[in-house]
């Protein structure tokens, strides 16, 4: 038995070389100009509709990243001012450093006036040596509402919802809310937190019923071929993007809108979520 060996001239050689580098230079192409630009809309419907009910309409933004201000945040202030939102969460990771406060302010001036406004803190505010309390007196000017280890109670047309919102796992510490609100009769809660691994803590944090819980944090992996993300930052745990209902309340990852330490996506295009949820009926006397 004998096997023909196949020669390849200098010709075909630098062909296939050139082929490779073409698909190489096209991937990188659209992971560093296109890919972070494709902002992609996620509608999610939590509760049970009913037909003399509306649902209340949560906006979540997480993880801006903001340096400067560019053509995809024109298009998710468009986004978000054409949505009607009733409600919107930032839920961490507004900027890089302290050269992003600039952009930050002149995005959340083009926010709806209208909704609620709630945020919490991501680990690269406290990376930029921004002080929670520094935080929350930037956010009060636009507005928001920082929950640090705390709890509110939101009314929508009648329905309630509690709030919690935790410290950053990794720059913070989650800890049990100081003010921890328990309403007469049962109501949803929506917990906001930036890490997605502060899902396992929550068993140890509260006593009341987790409806839902928004996080951000991981980018969907930012860089992730085929779906599989090669890296997820710590505070990540188990989790990378979408739902998460198994061994735990129902959790909902953004992989966020910005990039984080490279302006690299693949695979895992930023994402506005928007919520609407039909809050529980109160109990009739």
């Amino acid at each position: 038995m004998s096997t023909d060996k196949v020669r390849l001239s200098r010709r075909h050689w630098l062909a296939a070389a050139g082929g490779s580098c073409g698909i190489g230079g096209g991937l990188l192409a659209e992971s560093v100009f296109v890919a972070p630009c494709l902002l992609g809309t996620t509608r999610l419907s939590v509760g049970k509709p009913t037909a003399d009910q509306q649902p209340l309409r949560l906006i979540q933004l997480s993880d801006l990243h903001l340096r400067s201000f560019g053509e995809l945040h024109t298009e998710l202030l468009a986004t978000i001012n054409a949505a009607a939102a009733d409600l919107i969460l930032l839920t961490g990771d507004t900027l890089d450093c302290r050269r992003g406060i600039g952009p930050l302010e002149e995005f959340l001036r083009q926010l709806p006036s209208g909704p609620e406004r709630l945020a919490v803190i991501g680990n690269w505010e406290y990376r930029a040596e921004i002080e929670p309390a520094a935080f929350q007196q930037l956010l009060s000017h636009h507005g928001f509402r920082l929950l640090l280890n705390e709890s509110i109670v939101l009314e929508h047309r009648g329905q309630v919802l509690l709030v919690t919102g935790f410290d950053d796992l990794i720059g913070g510490q989650p800890t049990r809310p100081q003010r921890m609100i328990s309403p007469s009769v049962p109501v949803d809660h929506l917990v906001l937190a930036h890490c997605p691994a502060t899902r396992d803590l929550l068993p140890s944090l509260l006593e009341s019923e987790v409806s839902l819980v928004l996080s951000g944090h991981t980018h969907g992996g930012q860089i992730a071929p085929v779906g599989i993300p090669l890296f997820t930052p710590p505070g990540s745990g188990r989790y990378v993007n979408g739902w998460y209902v198994e061994s735990g309340p129902a959790m909902y990852v953004s992989r966020g809108i910005g990039t984080s330490t490279i302006p690299i996506r693949l695979g895992a295009t930023p994402e506005l979520v928007i919520v609407d949820w039909w809050l529980r009926e109160p109990p009739t006397a």
